[in-house]
């Protein structure tokens, strides 16, 4: 699967797993490891947990960042 139809599933809700993320989050280092906007993505997407809690990045604020990094993506 696509990183960018990966994100959408993410962002549409079909796939919001701790695995999922982490493959999003794999993805996007690998792919732009120098730019900063998406270093802030991949920070989140590394403290994101379904259900959230405390000094973790719960999933409608991931679904959230995922939806502004997506343009920048595709």
């Amino acid at each position: 699967m696509e990183l960018t139809e990966r994100i959408q599933r993410f962002i549409d809700g079909s796939d919001v797993s701790q695995a999922s993320a982490g493959l999003i989050e794999v993805g996007l280092d690998d792919a732009f490891p120098d730019n900063d906007r998406i270093a802030e993505a991949v920070l989140m997407l590394a403290s994101y947990r379904p259900g959230g809690g405390e000094s973790l990045v719960g999933e409608a604020e991931m679904r959230a960042e995922l939806a502004k990094v997506l343009p920048r993506v595709r």
